[in-house]
């Protein structure tokens, strides 16, 4: 038996696939379709949040999410030390810095004790700021985000949950988004919810926020959801 069997899953649905394609192939339509649009309302409705914004991959969604909070040099995002590298990855392409934390020898995910003792010792040094932690979901496990998120809101830090190897997990009856700030997914393949190619989303409860990550995902363009375009001299993200 193959670890994992991609040919095993698209025999499944394969015909419900084939129809798809050849549907996006003969509207013209190849860049956020409405098929796009669909894909996001079921990722969002998933996981019971307000929004859900698509993207290319896993790593521009966590880049996208560092880019909407503004993170720059002088910046510290707490990560932990066992993952893929794309989680840390991203923080430097914005001049931040990556500040690893233990696991917990049991799941392997983020050890809360960890981040505090890493949080403590970045502001006991002083040449960093702490801003974001990303805690990462594994094996179909979420992080413990009810001690994670409370350490967060003591410290007034933004969560994001990288929820690539998790995605539809949940804890205590809730999904990761519910205690993050922002959660992340890819649709690499080999991942709990894979795609003919690569893909990546972000989930977030944050209307706001989302509004600004799409704008981001075009370039800094208006996009439809703006309500209004008044202040396009003048709104950052506007600058493209």
């Amino acid at each position: 038996m193959q670890f994992i069997d991609l040919q095993a899953q698209r025999r499944r649905i394969e015909l419900e696939i084939n129809s798809a394609v050849q549907r996006v192939i003969e509207s013209g339509r190849y860049v956020l379709g409405p098929e796009v649009g669909e894909l996001e309302k079921q990722l969002a409705a998933w996981c019971g949040a307000k929004h859900a914004v698509s993207c290319a991959n896993g790593t521009d969604a966590l880049a996208l999410a560092l880019m909407a909070w503004e993170l720059k040099p002088g910046d510290a995002v707490f990560c932990p030390s066992f993952t893929f590298v794309a989680t840390a990855q991203v923080v430097p392409w914005l001049g931040a810095t990556p500040v690893f934390v233990d696991i917990l020898p049991d799941t392997y995910n983020m050890d809360p004790a960890s981040l505090e003792a890493q949080i403590a010792r970045v502001k006991a040094d002083g040449k960093l700021k702490p801003k974001v932690v990303i805690a990462v979901d594994l094996f179909g496990q979420p992080a413990d985000y009810p001690a994670i998120k409370a350490i967060c809101a003591r410290e007034g830090l933004k969560l994001i949950s990288d929820t690539a190897q998790g995605y539809g997990c949940t804890l205590n009856g809730r999904h990761p988004s519910d205690w993050a700030d922002i959660a992340t997914t890819s649709f690499f393949p080999a991942k709990p919810l894979g795609c003919y190619g690569d893909g990546g989303a972000i989930v977030t409860n944050d209307s706001a926020l989302a509004e600004l990550i799409e704008s981001l995902r075009v370039y800094g363009k208006v996009t439809p959801t703006d309500a209004a375009q008044r202040n396009f001299h003048h709104d950052p993200k506007y600058l493209s």
